[in-house]
């Protein structure tokens, strides 16, 4: 049994991801916020937990283990630069303010990682391999050249994984992460050793025109700048020689996260207006849709209402999505003296797939609320954007500023630590449309992570340890190829 430590466990993420692989056991969480490390020990009472600033401990009184997983913030990817903690301060939707504690940033560093490495090989039983996990942009980090040749120093090869959390493909029970959230994953492994076969696990499933089902190849379109996010910098290919087609990667849709049965209120009753920014994404996004979308709700520029059949945007620590989608009043042409029904019926029409009763059904949006520059409404059958630490979907309409409407088909966009999304339902007249926050369940969700699964706090300290975490899938499938590696074992790439 191989043994792994969880530096910046957070709410337990990666723990779900890695504790569902055979022949791997989780044995020591750290992490500098006490909420978060209660979650974590309320799901993994077995592990060894330690609340502290793991940038002043001294790792000598830490226990060796075989890997480590590591996800170190890097604020603005410098150890300079300061904290703005306005956002943090504010109070939500919710009407919560999260502890100062929560708002403070960690001081840890990337350099924990070779630090924790090299007081490991000084016990003469160096770690064997692991994963560091970052954000896309910590690549343009100053020292990450030399804190790259810092690991290889202390006698480990190493590669670089770009993956987006809404392409990985758990093969041992972790769900899917309905979201699109792209990542850095730096992969180690003591020189020497067999290197991971990292294609076999990360090569997500495509429909190819030509060839049907394919394991589509990761394809940069800079070959000379092999760094960056899904779209923007690269895009799956068939991996049939002299097809190469470019193939879209099969993606669990935004409304897969939503819960159905829960109708928003009406955009017209509300007691306080929605921003004139948010209003306008949602009528955006449903003269483009005409479903259900998810809206960006936060005050950045840019930003869009997508239809739900797409995935979410990056979930970040602040809720800034909502939903929105057409209140049921199409019931009238089908008979009957109605003009549209109560808020409390609309939802029997709104089902997970978005479209239960065909075209009598409107689409719903994934709305982003908070306060970035080019976020958008999406449909429900996309991923949700990725999860921050903020609520922000809903139809999905952003309210904070700048994204649009998006219908919940799509994965939702990037979940961030601030609540920024809300969930809409709309009729022609955008003050008729239902809106509601994404609850913290359904951004559980858009952050794979399992149903059953416990996070403390309030909502805004549950939605802000969600988009502080790392996907299970991405974790499951990283770590299953480094255990293949070390183990000799074939953990089977298939179910």
């Amino acid at each position: 049994m191989l043994t792994v430590t969880d530096f910046f466990c957070g709410a337990g993420g990666s723990s779900q991801g890695m504790h569902n692989i055979s022949g791997l056991q989780v044995a020591t969480a750290a992490n500098h916020w006490d909420l978060a490390v209660r979650t974590h020990q309320e799901n993994f009472p077995n592990v060894r937990h330690d609340c502290a600033d793991i940038s002043q401990i001294d790792f000598r009184r830490y226990p060796r283990t075989d890997l480590l997983w590591a996800s170190p913030e890097c604020t603005n990817h410098s150890v300079a630069k300061g904290v703005k903690r306005g956002a943090d301060r504010q109070p939500d939707l919710f009407g919560e303010v999260l502890p100062e504690e929560a708002a403070v940033r960690s001081r840890a560093t990337m350099w924990d990682v070779p630090r924790y490495l090299e007081a490991m090989s000084l016990r003469g039983r160096p770690v064997l391999g692991g994963v560091v996990e970052n954000v896309v942009d910590a690549r343009n980090w100053a020292l990450f050249d030399a804190w790259c040749m810092a690991i290889r120093a202390l006698g480990y090869d190493l590669r670089i994984v770009y993956l987006n959390s809404m392409h990985a493909r758990p093969r041992f029970g972790t769900p899917l992460a309905p979201q699109s959230r792209d990542r850095m994953y730096v992969m180690y492994w003591l020189k020497g050793n067999r290197a991971p076969q990292i294609e076999k696990w990360t090569r997500p499933d495509a429909t190819c025109p030509q060839h049907g089902r394919v394991q589509a190849v990761q394809s940069w379109k800079n070959p000379d700048r092999e760094w960056g996010r899904y779209r923007a910098q690269y895009v799956y290919r068939c991996p049939i020689p002299g097809c190469w087609t470019v193939v879209e990667p099969w993606a669990l849709p935004a409304a897969a996260a939503i819960d159905w049965t829960q109708p928003g209120q009406r955009i017209g009753d509300r007691a306080k207006p929605l921003a004139a920014k948010t209003l306008a994404r949602i009528r955006a996004g449903l003269a483009k849709y005409a479903r259900p979308l998810a809206v960006p709700v936060e005050g950045r520029e840019g930003k869009s209402a997508a239809p739900v059949d797409d995935p979410l945007r990056t979930m970040t620590t602040r809720n800034e999505t909502s939903l929105a989608w057409f209140e049921p009043f199409l019931a009238e042409l089908r008979g009957g003296g109605s003009d549209h029904r109560p808020a409390s019926d609309p939802l029997a029409t709104v089902c997970a797939s978005g479209n239960h009763h065909g075209l009598v059904h409107p689409e719903a949006m994934v709305v982003p609320a908070g306060g970035t520059w080019n976020d958008e409404a999406r449909p429900v059958h996309e991923p949700f954007r990725a999860r921050t630490t903020r609520e922000t979907e809903g139809l999905l309409v952003p309210y904070y500023g700048t994204g649009t409407a998006r219908p919940v088909e799509e994965p939702a966009s990037t979940v961030t630590t601030v609540e920024r999304h809300a969930l809409v339902s709309a009729a022609l007249d955008v003050e008729e449309c239902l809106f509601r926050m994404l609850s913290p369940a359904e951004i559980g969700a858009a952050m794979a992570f399992g149903r059953d699964y416990t996070v403390l706090g309030n909502k805004r300290e549950q939605v802000r340890q969600y988009g502080n975490a790392v996907t299970p899938p991405a974790a499951e499938v990283l770590m299953s190829a480094l255990v293949e590696s070390i183990t000799g074992e074939d953990l089977q790439a298939t179910a």
